[in-house]
């Protein structure tokens, strides 16, 4: 065993270096988890849906494309949270200074959480449409989003 003094003092400096480096590995380590456990696909109706693995909860929202299209946006409606719908339904519309427009389900499930800040400021969507979710939802099959576009797939499609 050590005695007090300066081995005592040097092991426990390193003891105490290497757990701080052991929690910053494993803090890195869940953030690129993270990173990798959300799955992004994309409609040709100009959806989007970030798909949490982890969580099994999926927030849809619009591209910048269909925001582009619209024009600056002034109201959103939404459904009810608690609503089941399937694939291609309805989920509420977004109204532009332009045009209406629905918002459709790219997958089926339930709605679990709806936006509200969208309900005092719509805008938020014409400032970062792809990163402004629009509903959350349970995704009732996982399996329906591999029918989807990936982000290399849906700009082929927006650059034709």
């Amino acid at each position: 065993m050590l005695s007090r003094g300066t081995s005592y003092d040097y092991f426990v400096q390193i003891f105490n270096i290497n757990i701080f480096l052991f929690k910053m590995y494993m803090r890195s380590i869940f953030k690129l988890r993270q990173a990798f456990s959300v799955l992004t696909k994309y409609t040709k109706d100009h959806e989007w849906i970030k798909y949490d693995t982890q969580t099994k909860i999926a927030k849809i929202g619009i591209t910048d494309y269909a925001q582009n299209e619209l024009g600056d946006i002034v109201h959103v409606d939404f459904q009810k949270v608690g609503l089941l719908f399937k694939t291609h339904q309805s989920l509420g519309a977004i109204e532009s200074v332009k045009v209406a427009a629905d918002i459709y389900a790219p997958v089926a499930g339930e709605i679990v959480g709806i936006n509200e800040d969208l309900k005092d400021s719509p805008n938020l969507i014409n400032e970062k449409a792809e990163e402004t979710w629009i509903l959350q939802a349970k995704v009732q099959n996982e399996s329906e989003l591999d029918t989807l576009l990936d982000k290399q797939s849906y700009e082929k499609i927006i650059n034709k």
